[in-house]
């Protein structure tokens, strides 16, 4: 009986291990154990936020603008409603944006923010006609520029304007200097051209001009210290030129035809001693930013550029878009890449009044499609 009873144990215990191990088994494989896929889905579905898509260039106005500008202390923008005329703010992102003044503007044409950008010069057009403002955002006070003004900028400081006036009586062209609001001025230069562009060279004292581009005239970059005296010329002999000085003053990009009969504009920087290197990068300044350390430079190529358009003219007069890509450069070296990948380019985009962002990981551009303020993440 006792042998019996050992065996009958035995064979008793195989038995429920054999059952235990065909159990955990069957229940392993068997789909009807597990989470169906609606509910795994649903359970991570729950559990998991997958993060919304940032797109690499994305429009942050809600319209048309003019004269962005980004606060380098608060990455804060500030801009001009093309369509209104008022004035708004928002994050770099385009959120919280609010409007900062409430007198709706007509005939705006024109913005130049003062460096600190607590002044403005404006240009407004009536019956055909170009007036010249100063208005003080601190002060809350505004004044009409004399008559005969045009081409106004700011200094360096912001304590001071450039401007050129023309005197219907003598026929003279000069280049002036003035308070803000247009008194104590005094005569610069002479200036033989009629269309003039004018540009203070940063960190210093110097003040640079040249004759608005156009293929059809030979640009002449000319340099004068603020306070008059020897104008000198840094650079003639290309066509249809205009210029945009780095941040230190010491170089400028030049985009320029090497002759009248040239077809296609072309991406060269010119020295303080008018030493000019070609890039070799067919584009124009005004779709060009400087970086911060004096060697790189951000850059939109314009494609769709129409069969026998004459350039920069026909471009500046409005009779065509381009459809750019987005790249850098640095000057020092030649190397050039793609700040944005052909991929992320969803859109039609012919970008004007580039500017960057203090950290320098976005561009900021006007887009002349649409005339949006777009955001180009870096």
């Amino acid at each position: 009986m006792k042998k019996v009873f050992i065996v009958s144990a035995t064979l008793l215990m195989v038995l429920l291990i054999f059952l235990g191990i065909y159990n955990f088994a069957f229940k392993k494989d068997n789909p009807s154990s597990q989470p169906s896929v609606a509910e795994t889905s649903s359970t991570s579905s729950k559990n998991i936020i997958l993060p919304a898509k940032i797109e690499k260039i994305a429009a942050i106005s809600d319209g048309p603008v003019l004269a962005p500008v980004v606060d380098k202390k608060t990455e804060e923008i500030k801009y001009y409603d093309a369509v209104t005329g008022l004035v708004w703010k928002m994050d770099s992102d385009g959120q919280k944006k609010q409007q900062i003044t409430e007198t709706k503007v007509a005939g705006l044409k024109n913005v130049l923010w003062s460096p600190d950008h607590n002044k403005v010069l404006t240009t407004i057009e009536k019956a055909g006609q170009n007036s010249f403002y100063m208005y003080d955002y601190q002060l809350q006070k505004g004044i009409a520029l004399k008559a005969g003004l045009d081409t106004a900028v700011w200094d360096n400081l912001g304590t001071k304007i450039f401007y050129k006036y023309y005197n219907s009586a003598s026929k003279e062209r000069t280049l002036n200097i003035a308070n803000p609001d247009g008194s104590g001025w005094q005569k610069i230069a002479d200036l033989a051209a009629k269309n003039v562009v004018i540009a203070p060279i940063p960190l210093t004292s110097t003040i640079s001009f040249w004759n608005s581009p156009n293929v059809l005239e030979e640009t002449h970059l000319q340099t004068v210290g603020v306070t008059g005296g020897e104008v000198k010329t840094l650079l003639s002999g290309r066509y249809g030129a205009d210029y945009l000085w780095s941040p230190k003053g010491d170089k400028v990009l030049v985009s320029s035809l090497a002759n009248k009969d040239a077809k296609n504009m072309t991406l060269g920087v010119v020295d303080m001693d008018g030493k000019y290197q070609d890039l070799g990068i067919p584009t124009i300044v005004s779709k060009c930013v400087w970086s911060e350390d004096d060697k790189t430079i951000y850059y939109a190529l314009p494609g769709e550029i129409p069969t026998g358009a004459i350039m920069p003219n026909d471009y500046q007069d409005g009779k065509f878009n381009t459809s750019d890509t987005f790249w850098k450069m640095d000057i020092t070296t030649g190397e050039k890449e793609r700040a944005v990948e052909a991929a992320d380019i969803k859109g039609k985009y012919d970008s004007s009044s580039m500017i960057i962002s203090a950290t320098e990981d976005a561009l900021f551009f006007v887009n002349k499609v649409d005339k949006k303020l777009y955001r180009i993440q870096l």
